[in-house]
């Protein structure tokens, strides 16, 4: 089972930091904490646990600071007791493919998404805390839980965990054999749960001057849940990227807010007045109602408090890992509200209802009623074996122009694991280029490094980019992933291997040498499946 891990040795992290300052592939180096392994497959642990095949994967900023080490090791999370191995990846939909002789919400064959880390309820703690009594299971209480940890995450080709961690999509109802959102809009029915939860935790009232803090996916979905639970509200987006700019502004922005000039955009915008002390020192009186701030830094948290009216909110949806020297004096001098939200739990719906719902059906309702369109934002598609060129195209966004990157299993080589993908092969939409090689029949070359063969051989079919998405195509046979077929005994694929015949077009010394130990390996596919491009420069906003 390929999967990928995070496991947070000091030594490890220390050593990958110092290193990563000048050599960034050291963050994907063998003694890095992020790796790509291929794991026996295990057995489920538990009578009420489940197995998912995972179909699609987002890559969520929050999995990008964990890889890249960027965090302070002094904040209030991290003195909770970690476990050695975590599994990246919590955008996901997948398929259930076993059940556990207990288990009673979910069914072999139902669409499932991730929804909750392990709680109370999970692990089977009574009586449940607070938090959880009430449906908010992210704010647990209890720091250790016992039991088994869940294994894979959304970027593994499976998952097992408690039944209870996932949210079933229900089925259309007027096609009771079809989900209700499609697979790009279940894998992001997370994030768009996030900025749900988010605008639900202030709700801006009509006329309401409302400013959006970063135009990436979290930013983009607010932007989105902004304009279906207040859509009188007058929004402003600061975005740093001109195609973000470009889509704030194709969803409904009416002021886009530059980062260079923003005191005095922000100023026009809202007709606040601005003052202008010693060293730089600037106030706004008079701006925003409402501040969603989904980048969470401490020049973003210091600059909403600033651009807040008086007894406006500023809603502090970015993470960030480190700690902070803020300015906090508008909080009292102005009562400014400074609101906290994590992730997603229980909402009153309909608002003012006092009746109660999951973010995610509240979220799925919105998404299927085409008021949250999430799906939009998915602008690059990889296979997990080329997992380096995806991250660094999600963290080089000002070069990529990425805004939702997510690994995609239908384009996954077969492997020698045993996990069939021919139903997820058949869920690729019919409009996906696929063209083969010309000559003898296709040959699987997934276990070998992209860099083989060189880019302009004329047996390569050059890539095929899909509107709005790029996907990153088989190096060899220009397919999607591959061409599909069902999972074959080891000792045939080294046979079918030896009789590859060496002057097969593309087939070159570096491919030929692969083949050789191929043939000489009895653990299936290894490490030189996962090597992909690299880029360079910093994440934006």
């Amino acid at each position: 089972m390929w999967t990928a891990t995070l496991e947070l040795d000091p030594l490890r992290a220390i050593a990958t930091q110092l290193l990563g300052r000048f050599w960034r592939e050291a963050y994907f180096s063998s003694f890095a904490p992020f790796q790509m392994r291929n794991l026996p497959r295990p057995a489920l642990p538990a009578a009420n646990w489940v197995r998912v095949r995972n179909r699609l994967a987002g890559i969520c900023g929050s999995d990008l600071h964990m890889i890249s080490l960027d965090g302070d090791p002094r904040i209030a999370p991290a003195a909770l007791p970690g476990i050695d191995r975590t599994y990246p990846g919590h955008e996901v939909v997948g398929e259930v493919i076993e059940v556990g002789d207990e288990v009673q919400t979910l069914r072999v064959g139902d669409s499932v998404v991730l929804q909750h880390r392990p709680n109370c309820l999970s692990a089977g703690i009574q009586p449940l805390c607070r938090s959880c009594a009430a449906g908010n299971y992210n704010l647990c209480e209890c720091g250790i839980l016992p039991g088994p940890a869940p294994i894979g995450g959304g970027w593994s080709e499976e998952m097992l965990l408690h039944e209870q961690q996932l949210f079933r999509i229900p089925n259309a109802i007027n096609q009771p054999d079809t989900p209700q959102l499609s697979n790009e809009q279940a894998a992001l029915l997370e994030p768009s749960a996030v900025a749900t939860h988010a605008v639900l935790r202030c709700v801006p009232q009509a006329g309401n001057r409302v400013l959006i803090i970063g135009a990436g996916t979290i930013g983009l979905l607010t932007l989105q849940a902004v304009r279906a639970l207040a859509p009188q509200a007058e929004v402003s987006v600061m975005a740093r990227h001109a195609f973000q700019v470009e889509q704030a502004t194709r969803m409904g922005a009416i002021h886009i807010i530059y980062p260079q000039d923003s005191y005095k955009t922000i100023q026009q915008a809202t007709g606040a007045q601005l003052y202008q002390g010693l060293l730089g020192n600037k106030l706004l009186l008079g701006g925003y109602d409402v501040i969603f701030d989904t980048v969470g830094s401490k020049s973003t948290i210091h600059n909403s408090l600033r651009w807040a009216r008086a007894r406006g909110t500023v809603v502090l949806v970015g993470v960030s890992l480190h700690l902070m020297s803020l300015d906090l004096t508008p909080i009292w001098y102005q009562e400014v509200n400074l609101v906290g939200t994590m992730a997603h739990g229980v909402e009153e719906w309909p608002i003012g209802s006092q009746t109660y719902r999951s973010t995610f059906e509240v979220t799925a309702d919105l998404i299927e009623q085409g008021q949250l369109y999430p799906e939009q934002l998915i602008t690059h598609r990889f296979a997990l074996n080329n997992y380096q060129h995806a991250l660094l195209t999600a963290m080089d966004k000002g070069k990529s122009r990425a805004i939702k990157v997510v690994f995609d299993y239908a384009l996954q080589p077969p492997s020698v694991v045993p996990n069939v993908r021919a139903a997820a092969r058949q869920r690729r939409p019919h409009s996906t280029a696929s063209r083969k090689l010309s000559g003898p029949a296709p040959i699987e070359f997934s276990a070998f490094p992209t860099t083989s063969i060189s880019p302009n051989d004329p047996q390569r079919a050059p890539s095929v980019p899909l509107t709005p998405t790029h996907i990153e195509e088989d190096s060899l046979t220009g397919e999607p992933g591959g061409p599909s077929q069902e999972e074959r005994p080891l000792s045939r694929i080294r046979t079918e291997f030896a009789q590859t015949p060496r002057s097969h077009p593309g087939v070159t010394n570096d491919t030929s040498d692969a083949l050789q130990s191929v043939e000489e390996e009895t653990d299936g596919i290894q490490e030189p499946a996962f090597r992909a491009l690299e880029h360079e420069n910093k994440p934006g906003i």
